[in-house]
């Protein structure tokens, strides 16, 4: 067909409510829709998705936003134009609780976040020391237990005003030291500990994060939800389809470690954007609302554990 017979053919079904171009685009872009895979469950505390972060601007974006701010386009006055809007809930869509003087066995711990070893080539702690540390494991006695355990640079047992913490990500669920070294040694304590039934209490600083349910619940009530991959022509094609239907939508940074990807936000008030929505359920486009509430609901089952 034509390119022009195809451009004005596209029109009148726009102008008949269907997104034509969009569909057109998705047919030849397989590469835009994204995936937010599960991280890998090493032991690295970086491996973590940082939601508690949504909402913040890369440090390396230009032009900066301010915190909660989100950029949409819309047809307004027979233009299509950018805006900007403050959305709560991207400016508060993460909290950290602090608790003092937290305490735990070293059995609960079973993340780091700093180390000589490659972190997150590691499944477990005990897989770490067991491969990178056998001298410090071997004998398995009460004696070796002490002498890892004497070990200076495990802050978390000798500093008085340690700089090292714990931290828990509900919706992940496990609990990080957040150590700055020694992390052979105490992976190596752990270790014996398990094997000779010793327990070994832990003091510190426990820093809980948490994503908003409420803001959540308030996103997906006024928007649908998609990931897409931020591939510049891609992207700039899915934005002449919009501007061609004449659609509204928002986007907004993804958190680490799905820098390679944006959040699509279709206001569920516009009826044509609700018509891009239908068409990227059908393409098989990644569902953040419904991706998010999952997290909620896991949160929501972290919180009620002991």
């Amino acid at each position: 067909m034509p390119p022009l017979l195809k451009t004005i053919i596209n029109a009148i079904q726009e102008d008949f409510g269907r997104p034509a171009s969009l569909y057109a685009l998705l047919d030849t872009h397989h590469d835009l829709s994204a995936t937010l895979g599960e991280p890998p469950r090493d032991i690295a505390s970086e491996s973590v998705a940082r939601w508690h972060e949504w909402g913040e601007t890369p440090f390396n974006h230009w032009p900066r936003r301010a915190r909660g701010e989100v950029m949409g386009w819309r047809y307004v006055g027979g233009t299509y134009s950018s805006f900007y809007v403050n959305r709560e809930e991207f400016a508060n869509f993460g909290s950290c609780e602090v608790t003092e003087d937290w305490e735990c066995d070293i059995q609960d711990v079973t993340g780091l976040a700093a180390s000589k070893s490659e972190l997150k080539d590691f499944d477990t702690l005990d897989r770490m020391v067991e491969t990178n540390s056998r001298n410090m494991i071997e004998p398995i006695t009460a004696d070796k237990l002490r002498e890892n355990l004497a070990w200076s640079e495990i802050r978390i047992l000798h500093r008085d005003y340690p700089s090292d913490f714990f931290a828990r990500y509900l919706w992940d669920g496990r609990v990080f030291l957040i150590n700055s070294g020694g992390s052979h040694h105490f992976a190596a304590a752990r270790y014996i500990a398990s094997r000779i039934g010793a327990p070994v209490p832990l003091r510190g600083r426990l820093r809980t994060y948490a994503i908003n349910e409420m803001a959540v619940a308030s996103l997906q009530r006024d928007y649908e939800m998609f990931v897409m991959a931020d591939i510049p022509k891609a992207t700039l094609g899915f934005h002449d389809a919009m501007q061609s239907f004449r659609a509204s939508y928002l986007w907004q940074h993804l958190p680490r470690p799905y820098r390679d990807s944006r959040a699509i936000l279709l206001p569920r008030a516009d009826a044509r954007s609700m018509k891009v929505a239908a068409a990227l359920h059908e393409a098989g486009f990644f569902d953040l609302g419904l991706h998010l509430r999952g997290l909620a609901a896991r949160q929501t089952h972290a919180h009620s554990l002991p």
